[in-house]
């Protein structure tokens, strides 16, 4: 057999064995799931799991009353934007720092921050806190999905296509109080009063702290945009990031028709660009997975070395059964979120690299369009993830200058 042929045949085997191993994978997941299972690295607040039943969800007495308090507020006509403010004002911790004290996770997010970093709740968190079935008692699964075996980005898909399971856990929220709270929510769903489309809605990020930018009007009916974190909790927090929906609208519709225009004259040139860029990009995001697998190994193995202590101390007695029994299910879920961890990270790390099949994703998608004159919803979420918008500043000539940072569909930054 001649050499290429051989490389043709193990190319092809190890493909093979990539997309079955992908098949059983999604066969063993969707039987836990059908099963009611709760299976993720990082537990809803309200929940905790079940020191008693592997994979169940049980209410957490000690944070309940923050869901509870939520659906409450937005039960009486409470606003997401406006339940942050109240959240912040009481003092009520944030899901992520209580995830940092019960199990460590990501708590190295708040090691030698103000204290009020523990309060800032943020909209989206509220939001997804309300629309999730999870407080029902259900479980809903695939939401997203990946391209393919071969590649680590994710797509939404529509709802017909989701798996749900109810009544797998207790709620804490009944049916009455969910309903009246969806209500408000959808009502909220409308164009704004100036009847324009809300055309960048989803895509645009604050450059410094990653929160949403919102629409707003000024006294003249101008649309603008600002940073939600300063919104909601003051230039303590970050800055205004004020940008007029004109100045944004012209940039992106620039470099989108820089993009076509780039695309039509040479399309080669362009891949091998995107390639170039893509690869850079990588090698950045490779240097952090394997940075943070090396932690999560590291404290792996510390959290295996703390169960054989724990079990020594109990056997010698310098331990009691109740204090044996709480470490142990505060250990036992770190380890759970950790082996995830370790998993999602080296998955990342050994896929097949699929850059020549997003680049040439990319530019089929822009090429669809024969010119660009003008910017939709539809086109923008086709073509574009997300537009960094940095906070202005002063060139040299005193004139203000706005860094944007587009990341595009499959290809990421690449201006």
């Amino acid at each position: 057999m001649h050499c290429c042929d051989v490389i043709l045949y193990v190319r092809l085997t190890n493909e093979w064995q990539a997309k079955e191993t992908s098949r059983k994978v999604k066969n063993a997941m969707r039987a836990k799931f059908k099963n009611g299972e709760y299976i993720a690295p990082v537990v809803p607040i309200g929940y905790k799991i079940s020191p008693a039943e592997k994979n169940r969800l049980v209410v957490d007495e000690e944070t309940k009353w923050i869901v509870e308090k939520i659906f409450a507020l937005a039960a009486h006509g409470y606003g997401a934007n406006k339940i942050c403010r109240t959240l912040a004002a009481e003092k009520v911790p944030i899901p992520a720092w209580w995830a940092s004290q019960k199990n460590g996770y990501k708590a190295n997010i708040f090691e030698g921050q103000p204290e009020g970093k523990k309060y800032l709740w943020n909209i989206v968190t509220v939001s997804k806190i309300l629309q999730n079935e999870i407080y029902l008692g259900n479980t809903v699964h695939y939401q997203i999905q990946k391209l393919s075996y071969k590649s680590k980005k994710n797509i939404k898909r529509p709802k017909e296509d989701w798996m749900r399971i109810e009544n797998t856990h207790e709620p804490l929220v009944d049916r009455e109080t969910w309903d009246l709270v969806q209500g408000h929510i959808n009502s909220r769903k409308r164009s704004r009063k100036d009847d324009e489309p809300q055309i960048f809605a989803g895509l645009l990020k604050c450059g410094e702290c990653g929160w949403s930018l919102s629409a707003a009007n000024t006294k003249n009916k101008s649309r603008y945009y600002r940073c939600t974190q300063y919104s909601a909790h003051g230039k303590e927090a970050c800055s205004l990031h004020f940008i007029t929906y004109n100045l944004l609208y012209a940039f992106v519709l620039g470099r989108l028709q820089y993009w076509l225009m780039a695309v039509k004259e040479n399309e080669d040139a362009i891949l091998e660009r995107l390639l170039q860029s893509s690869k850079k990009q990588r090698k950045s995001e490779n240097a952090r997975d394997e940075k943070e697998l090396k932690k999560a190994q590291k404290r792996r193995q510390e959290l295996n070395n703390l169960f054989a202590k724990m079990y020594e101390d109990r056997v010698k007695g310098l331990l009691d059964e109740e204090n044996y029994s709480m470490l142990s299910v505060k250990y036992r879920t770190e380890q759970q979120q950790l082996d995830e961890t370790i998993k999602t990270v080296s998955a990342r790390l050994e896929d097949a690299k699929a850059e020549t099949d997003d680049a040439k994703r990319w530019v089929d998608l822009i090429q669809k369009y024969s010119a660009i004159d003008e910017l939709t919803a539809p086109l923008l979420n086709e073509l574009i993830e997300k537009i960094a918008v940095h906070q202005w500043r002063k060139d040299e000539n005193g004139k203000k200058v706005w860094d944007i940072e587009i990341y595009y569909r499959f290809v990421g930054k690449i201006d």
